[in-house]
């Protein structure tokens, strides 16, 4: 009876340690496979060859006559590519979409060029730290300013408060001027309340004005006093609000379109063109209540504008003035403001092994360095452009 009951007693204690070990060794085989799929070493080796989808505008991706690609992304993946040591070829695609499309179909490994970042897209596929970050702005008709235009400006805030504390500042010396005076300079400054007043006003302006054509003047020492303090404030205090003056003449008859789009806030209820369906810029153009036309490249947006549909084309600032420098005749300029920005990134697989070697190197700084170079020798290269074309 009671062998039974050790033999019992061992069955059980056999039975409780086969239960325990099999939750751990199935965690330690879920590690083992889990880092056999995202640190194998040997993976990009297995491929011969990655294949490369390209898409985006200018100057991202340029595409010439002859099917060759280059750009800014380019040079940046090439500087990718030669320091992980990639065999890749380049595969061309007509829109962003496309390579999207291919890389979830699984023809090509992995897509880039004017992909921005989105919430849509990085549910459905992994991105690699930022390549690249841009303003976005308007491109917006260059038209003669109209009449209208001209005269709004004057008809502002600025204007008429700087133009009242002036009056106000001249209005309040020429009484003190007339006090001062009244009594021992009456052939200057009368006893009348009127008259006196406005003999005051003029010697405040002339004096504002640095004018001083003499004819009024005081010889008190109170007077001299208060024109004295006056000079002074006339260069410190009301210098500051003739620059509210300046500014509206400065708008009034700088060559500037329409004064449709002066803020970003501008954009509520106006019909805009974007590049790219489900980009970051559509995005921002939503943000600020635009109504929205997506279109597959940069031409098309632009034909919009240019046939009336829309009163501007959202873009990278970058893109827009490549495209200004390459038709120089084109009726068209930037906004003065941005309202966004968009990222861009390379668009892998999801849970791609490539993604963590990607950005490992990207999160190293002479890789960044190396990138920015290259960014600021084609910008240097615009600059270039627009001092060769005037």
């Amino acid at each position: 009876m009671a062998s039974n009951k050790i033999k019992l007693l061992i069955s059980l204690v056999i039975l409780s340690l086969s239960f325990t070990s099999t939750p751990v060794e199935a965690e330690t085989s879920k590690i083992a496979e889990r880092s056999d799929t995202t640190n194998s070493p040997n993976l990009i080796a297995q491929k011969k060859k990655l294949r490369v989808g390209i898409a985006g505008e200018p100057p991202e991706v340029i595409k010439s006559q002859s099917a060759q690609v280059s750009g800014i992304i380019i040079e940046y993946w090439h500087e990718l590519a030669q320091t992980l040591d990639l065999d890749h070829e380049l595969i061309l695609y007509s829109t962003v979409e496309d390579s999207l499309t291919a890389l979830a179909d699984g023809k090509i490994d992995l897509a880039l060029g004017s992909i921005s970042i989105t919430s849509e897209r990085i549910a459905k596929f992994d991105f690699t730290q930022s390549l690249a970050r841009e303003d976005l702005t308007l491109l917006l008709p260059s038209s003669p300013p109209t009449l209208w235009s001209t005269i709004k400006p004057f008809l502002g805030r600025a204007f008429f408060s700087s133009l009242g504390g002036i009056f106000l500042c001249i209005f309040v010396v020429g009484n003190l001027l007339w006090l001062a005076e009244r009594n021992h300079n009456g052939e200057q400054f009368s006893k009348s309340y009127a008259e006196g007043i406005r003999e005051g006003m003029w010697c405040a302006l002339t004096t504002f004005s640095t004018v001083g054509y003499g004819d009024r003047f005081p010889v008190t020492s109170l007077g001299r006093l208060v024109a004295g303090v006056w000079m002074i404030l006339s260069l410190v205090v009301v210098t500051s609000l003739t620059a509210g003056i300046a500014t509206t003449l400065a708008i009034a008859f700088s060559n500037q379109p329409s004064e449709q789009f002066s803020s970003p806030s501008d954009l509520k209820g106006a019909r805009v063109s974007t590049v790219g369906k489900g980009s970051a810029q559509a995005s921002w153009a939503k943000f600020y209540r635009a109504r929205v036309t997506e279109t597959e490249h940069l031409s098309e947006a632009i034909n919009l504008l240019a046939n009336g549909q829309v009163d501007g084309v959202v873009g990278p600032r970058d893109d827009l003035y490549y495209y200004l420098l390459q038709h120089p005749q084109a009726p068209y300029q930037l906004a003065n403001f941005n309202f966004g920005t968009q990222t861009y990134g390379i668009a892998l697989p999801l849970n791609s092994p490539l993604t963590r070697k990607f950005n490992e190197l990207l999160l190293q700084l002479d890789i960044q360095f190396r990138l920015h170079e290259i960014r600021e020798d084609w910008l240097k290269s615009f600059d270039e452009t627009e001092e060769n074309n005037p």
